[in-house]
Formats: structure tokens, C-alpha cells, sequence
């Protein structure tokens, strides 16, 4: 379609903004009212050949983009004004066109041939300059030579808080960010916590996530926060079974569970110190036997547990009883009954202390058995509960704590996770199943998230082979269920992949193939509901088709086939035409207009062929023809109207002067001053009757007709007065020369001699027989056109 004054106006403001941001891409020029033709200047360092032909490294590069007649439908036309030595440059051209293709801005593509220039983009399959390709390749390792910096931006030294601290601390706001911008959402975010997951850095996975916006959604988030507070708890837990082991003394099984704990969240805060510690003290440790040792408390350590009491003073000797009693006057049963007090306090204490470790144990198990839980390991799980369960009956003195321990036990022991995982069957998706169909299930999904993941990357054919490896997979382990989803997703990418080898098809312009594609394609939809109706693939199959038409018809614009990119438009309007709803009403009416303009170029090109060949009736015809056009489709022609009209009407009349002139040539070559006369008048009278009569160029062409006419109709005067002079020769002669009356006269031969004044001097002869001999008479004759008078003129 025409581009219009505001595109060009918008994208010329554009381009001068962004290349402010690189202070090494220079505007050196920008021609045209707005500019539709840029001259650029790159300060990089690229290939290039010198005077010898060798290749160079040069620093200076100037291209040249030109927007063609429909931009920015059509990509703009590059050129190299300096040489580049690159795969994709030509000494008369640049290839743009597969960038414009994937993003038609102007800037970016500024952009793009800056980084083609420095070695970062360049292709090898299909190259402008094959052997600029081979050195590319055979150089890789140097590329690329250089890189498009944005400028510094150099930061304000202006305080920007101007309220007082006081009037924050004043109202509590002094650490809220309720005046920060909201922080802007990047998606590669996301992709970092989850390589953070699968990494098992869970705490750091855990902060970037609460750290994310409020506006940050994403289809997992509620999945990956369920998973990572699922390993916090459990990280929790197991961080308390380590310290518990370790206070019973058992290092090597606080050390296997510390092993657990960094497995699940290797930058869990205060695992290392942890494992650092235990692996310490079971160095340290005596090297009897553990299981035995863990029979008994171990010794208290200051930094995790009060001191026990110290023990009393060893009593000095104890005098003899008539001593102590008669000599110091003490009564002995006092000192009995405290003695007996404090041996009852110490059993207590010691009770206590051992119900406490008891009660540990008890927990180091029911922990352990969680863990062993959640390894799927049922038989070790059960034992480990069931020895808590046990070391509970051996409480004396916080035996009223036993119920509440033994419920939580039970509970874990008559729990269907345990229960269900003794019969060899485990939760999977809401449901216990054999483990042998949980890790097919498990394989599955593997299968499925990577074919997933292969379809979101267009990667059809590869996903389609991975979701029929799960498909024989549900069907061998008979997983009803899960095949009729996969089988709908097969046929989907069957469908997919069938409408990619149809498009494929048709850009090879293989119809055989493409009609094939797209008749299995309308087979399969029938059998895919999510994929609509049959109607919705002949919908998509008429848009392909329109699309391939608009797109092979603006390749044949810019090469300037006007007869093939009309051929294309029509095809394609027949296709809308049929499915009005197949494209937009600015799709419909840009086709329009190109295809206006491409019968208006196909004029104009015919008519400048017919002009070159001298076919004056047709090239009039096709300029007749463009003219009317315009003026009948204005809207779709507004970049021609106006002052293009005028030009192609001016050709019009400069071309029917031309036919007429070829006519005046004729008659010159045969003498004919009448009909050169005739033939200019003519001219005289068509540029008369034109709206072009006092152009400065016409009005040239008009005085050169009008000394034409003056000097064929001079001529013609010339050449009658010489055929009346040779019809009156005799008469002259004997008049002027008397003597020669009775002589014989023959052979008359006039001439135009000169001019002298307005009056015309001729030069008459003849040959004069008389007695036997024969002479040449020659005569001077004037004509006076004032009086219309001959007379032989004075010497």
C-alpha cells in the first residue's frame, strides 16, 4: 500500500531517539519531506577488502536504506556505500528482508545491520557473497569483532528525599516502600528459581520468590510455593532429629540425617555448622561401642542444655556417733530426715532427666520414621515408629506426657500413606496406586513435560515422537486414563505437523503436496473437538492461502513483475471474496490498494515500453488509462495524486507530440513541407488546447514547432518561385537578353541564392543553341514579396 507522510514522519522520529542511545551509529543524512532515504554511518570494526583485494578490518562503515513504494509492507531497501566484506552484503545490496519479516521497525533493523557489520549476525546456507561466507566460517573463532554499546548515562548528584526523616518516623513509615514504583516483573526471573529448585538451593529459591512482585504470575507459582514450603518443613524437621541425635550421642546417624537435610536443601542456613559439629565431635567421641553408649545419657552440653546440679561436698570422717551426739549437743534425727529429703531429691532429678531422654528417643524416631516416610523405605518407617511407640512405655515420672506422644505415633503408624505403602502401593495425583504404576506414571510425565516443552519451541516432529513413546507406554501399562489425552494431543501435532509440511509445501510452490497436506490435515480435524470443525481448518487453509497469494505478490512488487503481482492480488481477492471473514478490514483494504497500484505501475511500465518501441497508440492508450485510474480510485492512489498526475498527463501530451513528430519526419525525408507544415500546426494546436500551454518545457517544444513552420513555409516559397522560374525561363531570357530571341533555349535550372533583406535573389540557367553551337546563359532574379515583383537586382 501507499505509505503515508505520518508513518515515515513517526519512524524518522524514532530512529533519531534511539540512535542517541549509540553514540557509535551516526545519521549522517536524511532526505525527503518526511524522509523515506537515510545515508548511516557505523563506528565498528569489520571485514572489508582493500586496494590488493585482501581482507582488512575496517572501522568506518556508511549503508544507505531506502523505503520503497509500500512501506512498511514492503522492507526497506539497504545498500552498502562502502565495501563490507560479509556473507549477507552485496556491492548493491543488503539482506534485510528476513529481519523486517520478524520485526518491521525501522530502529531495530538500524540495529541489526550494525551487529551484521561487527561479525555477531551473519548467515552461511544461503549467502550474498559465498566466499565472504567460507572466510566466516573457516574464522569463526575471531568473530565477532566488535559490539554495539548503549551511551552512559550519567547519574544526577540531586537529593531526591526531600521529607523529613522525622515526619516518616513520625507516622511509623520510616522503613515501609509504600512510595517505590512497583517493581517491574522480568519472566526470566522465573526461570532462575526454577533452576534454583532443581539445584536444591530451596532458602535462596524461597526469598527471590516472596521478593517478586505482586503483578508476577505465572501458571506454577502457586505449584513451586507448595513444593519449596513442603521442603522447608521438612528441612525443619530433620534439623531437629540431627540435634536431638547428636545430643543422644548418635553421631553417625545425626550425620546421615544432616546428609538428608543438605539433599533436599543444599543452602539451608546452619546445615554445614551443623554437620561440621557433629562430624567434630564423633572424632572426639570415645571409640566404644555407640549402640551401646546410646543407652545411656550423654553428657550434657553447656552450649544446648542447663547444667545438672553438682554433686554435694564429700563429708569429712564422720566422728563416732556418742561424739557427734554428746559433745557438740547436735540431734541426730534432724540430719537424718534431710539426708533422706535430699537422696529423695536426687531421684527425682534423676528420674526426670531420664524420662526426658526417653522422650527424646522417642521423638529421634518418630522423626526418623517421618524421614524413612518420605523415602518410601515403609518397613524401616514402621520399625522406627513402632521403637518410639515402645521407648514411651518405660516413662516413670512424665508419664502423664505419654498419651499425647503416643497419639501423634499411632496416628503416623494408622496413617494410609504407611498403611497403603506396606501393601507396596504409594500416593500418586490424588491416588494410591502399585509403585510399579507410579513410576511409569513418573516416566510419563517426564515424557510429557519434555514434549510440552519441545512443542512450545515449534519443535512439532520431536514432540510428537516423545508423546508417542508415552502414548505405548499408558497403553503396556494399561493407564486408561491417561490415553485418550495423549491421543487427542498426537493428532493435534499430526495436525500441526501436517499444516507445517502444507505451508512448507506451498512456499516450495509444490501444490501436489500441499493439496495432499492440507486433505490429510482436514481428516484429522474431524477426529479433534479442541481443534474445532472441519470449517475451522478450511478457514485456516483459505487464510494460508491468502496469505501465500499477498505474500508472492509482494515479492513480484519489489522486483517490478506488475503482471505476476497482479495475477497474485486477484487470486488473492478472489480468496477473501469467497470468506469475507478470513481477514480484517485493513487487510482487505491495503489489498486493494496494492493491487491498484500495481495495475497502475503495470500502465505506466507498459506505456514507457510502447513509447521506447515508437507505439504511440498504445502507450497513449496505457497513459489515458493510468490517468483515469487515478481519478477514479483516489483513495488507494493518494501517494500519486497531485503533482504525479500532472507528470503523467504532461508525458501523455509530450508522447502525442512524438507521435505527430514521427509524422513530420516522414514528410521532411519526402520534401513534403505541406504536410510538415500541416503536421506541425497540429502539434501547435494540441499543446494550445492543453493545460500545459505556458509551462516553461511545452512552451520550448512549441517555438521549435513554430520555426519549423516558418522554415518549411520558406522552403515551400523557395520552391515555387523556383518551378515558376523554370516554367518562364524563355520568357525571362529573351526579355532581359534580347539578342538570344532566336535562339533555341532548353534546360532550365533554377536555384535559391541568398536573401538581401526580405527580398529572395535566385540564380536562373539554361543552354542557348544557335548555328551549330550551344552555351550556358545564366541569369540573377529577385523577388520583392513586399510588391510581389521580379527584377534583375544591381550590382
Amino acid at each position: 500500500m501507499a505509505m503515508g507522510s505520518q508513518q515515515l514522519a513517526e519512524d524518522y522520529a524514532q530512529l533519531k531517539e534511539f540512535l542517541e542511545l549509540y553514540p557509535n551509529i551516526v545519521l549522517l543524512k536524511a532526505e525527503g519531506q518526511p524522509p523515506d532515504n537515510y545515508e548511516i554511518e557505523y563506528s565498528l570494526r569489520g571485514y572489508s577488502r582493500d586496494a590488493e583485494n585482501n581482507v582488512t578490518i575496517g572501522n568506518n562503515h556508511r549503508i544507505r536504506l531506502s523505503l520503497p513504494f509500500g512501506y512498511p509492507h514492503f522492507a526497506p531497501i539497504a545498500k552498502p556505500l562502502t565495501p563490507v566484506f560479509h556473507p549477507d552484503f552485496d556491492p548493491a545490496a543488503i539482506r534485510v528482508a528476513d529481519q523486517w519479516q520478524k520485526k518491521p521497525s525501522l530502529p531495530e533493523l538500524v540495529l541489526h545491520i550494525g551487529e551484521m557489520i561487527s561479525g555477531n549476525i551473519y548467515n552461511l546456507d544461503d549467502p550474498f557473497n559465498q566466499e565472504a561466507a567460507d572466510w566466516y566460517k573457516s574464522h569463526a573463532d575471531q568473530l565477532p569483532l566488535d559490539t554495539l554499546s548503549l551511551a552512559d548515562i550519567q547519574e544526577t548528584d540531586i537529593q531526591l528525599d526531600s521529607l523529613v526523616d522525622d515526619t516518616f518516623a513520625s507516622l511509623g513509615l520510616e522503613n515501609d516502600d509504600f512510595l517505590a514504583p512497583e517493581k517491574k516483573f522480568d519472566p526470566a526471573e522465573i526461570d532462575y528459581i526454577r533452576d534454583l529448585v532443581e539445584q536444591k538451593k530451596i532458602f535462596t529459591a524461597n526469598k527471590l520468590l516472596s521478593d517478586l512482585p505482586s503483578n508476577a504470575n505465572f501458571p506454577d507459582r502457586e505449584e513451586i510455593q507448595q513444593n519449596i514450603g513442603k521442603v522447608l518443613r521438612k528441612t525443619d524437621q530433620l534439623f531437629k532429629l540431627a540435634e536431638q541425635l547428636e545430643d543422644l550421642g548418635k553421631f553417625d546417624e545425626a550425620l546421615e540425617v544432616t546428609d538428608n537435610l543438605l539433599a533436599l536443601a543444599i543452602d539451608a542456613p546452619g546445615a554445614e555448622p551443623l554437620r561440621d559439629r557433629i562430624q567434630q565431635s564423633s572424632q572426639f567421641s570415645p571409640s566404644t561401642d555407640r549402640t551401646a553408649q546410646s543407652e545411656e545419657p550423654p553428657p550434657e552440653r553447656p552450649a544446648r542444655r542447663q547444667a545438672a546440679p553438682a554433686p554435694p561436698p564429700t563429708p569429712s570422717k564422720p566422728r563416732s556417733k556418742s561424739t557427734l551426739g554428746l559433745n557438740n549437743g547436735i540431734p541426730l534425727r534432724p540430719i537424718l530426715i534431710g539426708m533422706l529429703f535430699l537422696g529423695l531429691c536426687v531421684g527425682m532429678i534423676s528420674l526426670y532427666f531420664k524420662d526426658q531422654n526417653t522422650l527424646s528417643q522417642s521423638q529421634a524416631n518418630l522423626l526418623k520414621g517421618q524421614l524413612l516416610l518420605d523415602k518410601k523405605q515403609f518397613d524401616a518407617a514402621l520399625d522406627a515408629l513402632e521403637s518410639a511407640k515402645r521407648s514411651l512405655a518405660n516413662l516413670t515420672l512424665l508419664r502423664f506426657r505419654k498419651s499425647a506422644y503416643e497419639r501423634g505415633i499411632i496416628a503416623l503408624i494408622d496413617s494410609p500413606e504407611l498403611q497403603e505403602g506396606l501393601k507396596g502401593r504409594i500416593l500418586y495425583e490424588g491416588e494410591y496406586i502399585s509403585a510399579e504404576a507410579a513410576n511409569a506414571l513418573k516416566e510419563l510425565d517426564v515424557l510429557t513435560d519434555q514434549g510440552q516443552t519441545l512443542a512450545k519451541q515449534n519443535k512439532t516432529e520431536e514432540a510428537l515422537t516423545l508423546y508417542r513413546q508415552a502414548y505405548q507406554m499408558a497403553l503396556e501399562h494399561k493407564l486408561v486414563k491417561h490415553q485418550g489425552p495423549l491421543k487427542e494431543i498426537i493428532q493435534s501435532l499430526e495436525l500441526q505437523l501436517t499444516l507445517t509440511v502444507a505451508e512448507r509445501a506451498e512456499q516450495n510452490k509444490n501444490w501436489e503436496q500441499a493439496a495432499e497436506a492440507y486433505r490429510k490435515a482436514l481428516t484429522l480435524s474431524a477426529n479433534i473437538q479442541s481443534l474445532g470443525t472441519i470449517s475451522d481448518i478450511t478457514h485456516r487453509l483459505t487464510a494460508a492461502t491468502f496469505r501465500h497469494d499477498l505474500d508472492q505478490s509482494k515479492k513480484a512488487f519489489t522486483q517490478s513483475q506488475w503482471q505476476e503481482t497482479i495475477r497474485f492480488l486477484e487470486q488473492a481477492q478472489q480468496t477473501i471474496n469467497a470468506n469475507p471473514t478470513v481477514v480484517t478490514e485493513k487487510e482487505r483494504r491495503d489489498l486493494n490498494k496494492l493491487l491498484i497500484n500495481s495495475r497502475l505501475y503495470l500502465m505506466l511500465s507498459t506505456a514507457r515500453e510502447a513509447y521506447e518501441a515508437k507505439n504511440w497508440d498504445q502507450a497513449i492508450q496505457e497513459y489515458q488509462n493510468a490517468l483515469q485510474l487515478l481519478g477514479s480510485e483516489p483513495d488507494s492512489t493518494e501517494q500519486l495524486v497531485g503533482d504525479s498526475v500532472d507528470k503523467i498527463a504532461r508525458t501523455l501530451l509530450m508522447v502525442q507530440v512524438a507521435q505527430i513528430q514521427e509524422k513530420i519526419l516522414v514528410a521532411e525525408s519526402n520534401e513534403d513541407s505541406r504536410g510538415v507544415i500541416r503536421e506541425s500546426r497540429n502539434i501547435q494546436r494540441l499543446i494550445q488546447s492543453s493545460k500545459f500551454a505556458k509551462d516553461p518545457s511545452v512552451q520550448t517544444v512549441s517555438q521549435k514547432i513554430g520555426a519549423k513552420i516558418t522554415q518549411q513555409q520558406e522552403r515551400l516559397d523557395q520552391r515555387e518561385k523556383i518551378q515558376w522560374l523554370e516554367e518562364h525561363f524563355e520568357e525571362i531570357f529573351r526579355n532581359n537578353y534580347p539578342t538570344f530571341r532566336g535562339s533555341k533555349l532548353t534546360q532550365p535550372k533554377a536555384v535559391f541564392n541568398k536573401k538581401v533583406g526580405n527580398k529572395s535573389v535566385f540564380t536562373l540557367t539554361c543552354v542557348e543553341k544557335s548555328q551549330g553551337t550551344s552555351s550556358k546563359l545564366e541569369l540573377n532574379y529577385m523577388f520583392d514579396p513586399a510588391t510581389g515583383r521580379w527584377s534583375v537586382p544591381k550590382e
